[in-house]
């Protein structure tokens, strides 16, 4: 068994009570068109969400089973839309992996320009716990995850799928994790939710929502970027 499969599995509990929170949040009289921006048909799929759904991925792979949704293959830092051509840009732990940093401002500014409303949503850095590689604490020091003996063997991801040198290293350029300051940074005029976990924040949630939007707020703790 691959480790993406382990995380899956770990991963759904976290995504559906994520999810739910998103449907009362944006009902779908509400959002009647949605970009996707590097997701999959399989949380639209979990979601029943009756409106009309654009899922945009630059793998093909990734939209091999459509499932009915219009699907296309394009960057997401450089949106083929106009501006606000949907009522919602939606993203689900994407933009850590869309390069440096500006390639993260493209990716946000991108977001911000083709919804009316926005939700994006990241790891957090800080969070014990680094999911894509299945370890804790390390990815808090990047100078040891460059070390091809640290992640072939002292995390769950390298013991599990034995990546070569070259694998291991692709993968690292593949993955970087946000605080939320810089998600404040990237997306000025949101939101910012706070998914916990055992008391600590998991994941951020960067948040417009159109003025004319009604909805349940009160996952987690929605705080202003003022907030301590």
């Amino acid at each position: 068994m691959k480790y993406s499969s382990i995380l899956r599995v770990f991963m759904r509990y976290f995504r559906e009570r994520r999810l739910r929170w998103f449907r009362q949040s944006f009902p779908p009289e509400a959002c009647r068109t949605i970009v996707d921006v590097g997701g999959t048909p399989h949380i639209w799929d979990m979601l029943k969400y009756p409106s009309a759904i654009s899922i945009i991925n630059s793998d093909t792979r990734e939209l091999a089973l459509s499932n009915g949704y219009t699907t296309a293959v394009a960057d997401g830092r450089m949106l083929p839309f106009p501006n606000r051509a949907f009522d919602l840009a939606f993203s689900n732990s994407v933009i850590e992996h869309v390069g440096g940093w500006n390639d993260m401002e493209r990716f946000a500014s991108e977001l911000r320009r083709v919804g009316n409303s926005y939700f994006c949503q990241t790891p957090n850095k800080w969070f014990p716990i680094e999911p894509h590689l299945g370890t804790i604490f390390l990815h808090w020091f990047p100078s040891l995850l460059h070390q091809y003996f640290v992640v072939r063997y002292l995390t769950l991801w390298g013991l599990i799928n034995k990546p070569s040198r070259a694998t291991a290293a692709q993968s690292l350029a593949e993955i970087r994790l946000l605080t939320r300051s810089e998600l404040e940074r990237l997306f000025p005029d949101a939101r910012i939710v706070t998914e916990s976990f055992l008391l600590l924040p998991k994941s951020y949630t960067a948040v417009r929502r159109e003025s004319g939007l009604s909805g349940n707020q009160h996952w987690g703790l929605p705080r202003r970027r003022s907030d301590s």
